[in-house]
């Protein structure tokens, strides 16, 4: 009994910090969310007093009142009577209530007025309060002068709130450029890695979100950057032209942040590797930040693609930071081709990644956490070699057995370090309110790259010749032992053009046929690995289907040259991606468009995600004035922001599309963000508080009725009109609009609690 007690006790004891840390963080939330909302009733309540209105109630919260303070009445408990103004100057008290009640999320402003409709029994006629001091007696001018207050004192508390945070300090990324993606605007515009963005159309930015800002802000997408290249300013500025393409505009552009090599998470795949842990060497070369990392993984394929790539990880000592210790891992090489088909349904084009036919085996890329496939036992790495009843299955014919198996198992055998496996796994359909969601596993798929077992042939491929069975296991190619997929590549690769003896096993038959290698543009060109077509007689892009395809995709650079059967091409080309440099070559396309197709291209080779930290810098200021500067003009860029998501989402409305307003978050969302952010500490909390005031700013200045929009448009209608719209249709409108409100409350909190559920 007593060890019990005292395990329990113990247990109690080691939870505590834990617990207390979110209580804190939870309590920080509550008086965060309330100040918020407290602001914005005290600039109505500062307004009101202003232009004489008079002021029933200024309340801390709501329910039932707890206690409040009024003048000549004193402090009291509980509820209080409502006086009228002839009780209060009869008993010498004040006219506003300030009082705290039992529910502290917010409050409110009770106004003369606001509330007091009168109905006359006899006539039926409703009317509003005629005392002077009331809110509608009050002129126009003044009205609208109450009802804004509420917004501009978000704002002004957003300015406050972000000056304070640049006091205290706010690491921020920096408006360094990282990766840039090949054919992307930034690319064609000359944006190299390691470029520092000082200005975007003339405007100085700080930050890699204002970097992100001044693109959504451009107008007609054109983006003009003053860059700062080695330490020097170039003298021209690069402008990019941003198309719609429906994409986020950091993959639009092409531009992604500076990332360093040093590791900020846990990397699941590499063992013994821990946060705060750096990359000093991959393949022998030393390399100094996440863009060096990737040039050297592709050097290093473009010399010799092997299964394993080294990086050398260099370890601080946590006690001591300046002990280091140096570690060598092998980290292996995935092979990832990718789809050949551009338009159809997601299994259409997850089938259509092979090797001139030839489909590899799946293997278990990623089991989310949580989701059926983790529950199941799948883990990273495990080749699908039964999936119920199909052996070494398609994408396709795992994705018809999810559908067609909700909440029923599905037997699945796996191999794991080479030996079977037999689990079974349960496809569950994700929460939804008003649909049926198709069921899922939670599970991404990619390639085997080790043993070359045939999972099927693509119809009118190379390979479709061959009349090789599923689940045959290539042995040999041109009397080449073939031990991995990368053996089958290199050996391709190399006879491109010619035909090749393949030879393979199926159970304990032994069979071989030929395989003719397409010739491409790869090889007659002898272009090197790294190579990218610019441009094919000048274009570079075209349409496949509904789709526009830009190189240097390959399937772009097909679809270019399949125009020009049986003709000779000029085709742009850039040998590699670090060397600007563009040469001009011709090129003879097949009358039968056979060489058109560059499969080499098409063939993806990927290291495992590094989760690597984004260089920041900290923004932090002692000078009031400057800090102040910087607040009014973080709450200028984080109205354009909103807006420019409005925006996003009348369009997405217009268009029949809800993909940007998937993502917008309700209360529960919303706290679930404050709390993370409180557990990051008080500048995170802080900012995302501003932010959160400059939101709510926005959306209650909506043209909408029961916000205040809603009232404002009323007043400007009375003031054109010379006299208010009838009260039944402010109460037709107020009800319609609460409604509204309503039904929008519960949607986005339905699709939180779905988002979290699923």
């Amino acid at each position: 009994m007593h060890s019990g007690w005292n395990l329990l006790v113990g247990t109690l004891l080691a939870d505590l910090p834990a617990w207390w840390t979110t209580t804190l963080s939870v309590i920080k939330v509550v008086i965060g969310f309330s100040l918020i909302i407290i602001v914005h009733e005290l600039g109505h309540f500062l307004a009101a007093k202003w232009v004489g209105i008079r002021v029933d109630r200024f309340a801390i919260g709501f329910l039932y009142r707890l206690v409040g303070w009024r003048r000549g009445e004193g402090l009291t408990f509980g509820e209080r009577p409502e006086y009228t103004a002839a009780e209060l100057a009869e008993k010498g008290y004040g006219e506003t209530d300030y009082c705290l009640k039992a529910l502290p999320l917010g409050g409110y402003v009770k106004m003369l007025g606001q509330e007091d409709i009168q109905l006359n029994e006899e006539t039926g006629e409703i009317t509003l309060s005629d005392d002077p001091r009331s809110f509608t007696s009050k002129p126009v001018g003044s009205r609208m002068l109450v009802v804004s207050s509420g917004v501009l004192f978000n704002l002004i508390f957003a300015i406050a709130a972000f000056m304070c945070v640049y006091m205290m300090g706010k690491r921020a990324m920096e408006p360094r450029i990282g990766l840039v993606a090949a054919g992307t605007p930034a690319a064609l515009a000359g944006v190299r890695s390691g470029d520092l963005v000082l200005e975007v159309n003339g405007k100085k930015i700080d930050t890699y979100r204002d970097l992100l800002i001044g693109q959504m802000l451009a107008e007609e997408g054109r983006v003009r950057l003053r860059i700062e290249r080695d330490g020097t300013v170039l003298p021209q500025e690069l402008e990019l032209h941003l198309e719609e393409s429906g994409l986020p505009l950091h993959l639009a552009s092409g531009l992604s942040p500076f990332t360093s090599a040093t590791f900020n998470a846990d990397p699941e795949r590499l063992p013994g590797v821990r946060a705060g842990d750096r990359i000093t060497h991959v393949a022998g070369h030393p390399v100094a930040n996440a863009a060096d990392v990737l040039n050297r993984f592709q050097r290093f394929l473009a010399d010799d693609a092997r299964p394993a790539v080294e990086l050398t990880i260099e370890q601080r000592d946590k006690q001591n930071p300046q002990q280091t210790t140096i570690k060598t891992l092998q980290v292996p090489v995935y092979i990832e081709p990718l789809p050949t088909l551009i338009e159809g349904s997601r299994e259409a084009v997850g089938d259509s990644k092979h090797v001139l036919g030839l489909c590899p085996r799946l293997t278990v890329e990623e089991a989310l956490p949580g989701q059926a496939g983790q529950q199941a036992g799948l883990k990273h790495g495990d080749v699908v070699a039964q999936w119920d009843t199909v052996r070494n299955p398609l994408f396709s014919e795992i994705v018809e057995s999810i559908h067609a198996n909700a909440n029923h198992p599905i037997p699945i055998v796996l191999l794991r370090d080479g030996q079977p496996l037999e689990l079974t796994i349960t496809p569950k359909r994700p929460f939804k309110l008003f649909r049926q969601e198709l069921p899922k596993v939670g599970v991404a798929f990619g390639h085997e790259s080790g043993t070359p077992v045939i999972a099927d042939v693509a119809p009118d491929s190379p390979a479709s010749h061959l009349n090789i069975p599923r689940g045959a296991q290539i042995t040999a190619i041109d009397v080449q032992p073939t031990a991995s997929w990368f053996d089958v590549l290199r050996i391709l690769q190399s006879a491109a053009g010619q035909t090749v003896l393949v030879q393979y096993r199926s159970g304990h038959v032994q069979a071989e046929g030929e395989l003719h290698v397409p010739s491409s543009i790869v090889n007659e060109l002898q272009l090197p690995p790294l190579a990218q077509v610019r441009s094919v007689n000048g274009r570079a892009t075209t349409h496949v289907g509904s789709r526009t395809v830009r190189l240097p995709d390959p399937n772009a650079l097909r679809a270019l040259l399949a125009e020009h059967a049986g003709e000779t091409v000029t085709v742009e080309i850039q040998r590699s991606p670090d060397v600007p440099t563009v040469e001009k070559l011709d090129f003879a396309v097949a009358a039968d468009t056979s060489n058109a197709n560059p499969w080499q291209m098409l063939i993806g080779m990927t290291l495992p995600a590094l989760p690597l930290e984004p260089a920041t810098q900290l923004i932090r200021t002692n000078n009031p004035l400057k800090a102040a500067q910087l607040g009014l003009r973080e709450t200028g860029l984080t109205l354009m922001e909103i807006y420019q998501v409005l925006k996003s989402i009348g369009r997405s409305f217009s268009q029949g599309k809800t993909g940007t307003a998937e993502h917008v978050a309700g209360p529960v969302g919303i706290i679930a963000g404050a709390l993370d952010r409180a557990k990051a500490g008080f500048p995170e909390l802080l900012f995302f508080l501003a932010f959160l005031s400059v939101n709510l700013a926005v959306l209650n200045f909506l043209p909408f009725p029961v916000v205040d929009g809603g009232l404002m448009v009323f007043l400007i209608i009375e003031k054109l009109r010379g006299k208010p719209l009838s009260i039944k249709a402010h109460m037709i409108a107020t009800a319609v609009g609460l409604a509204t409100i309503v039904l929008v409350f519960l949607l986005v909190t339905f699709k939180d609690i779905t988002r979290i559920l699923s």
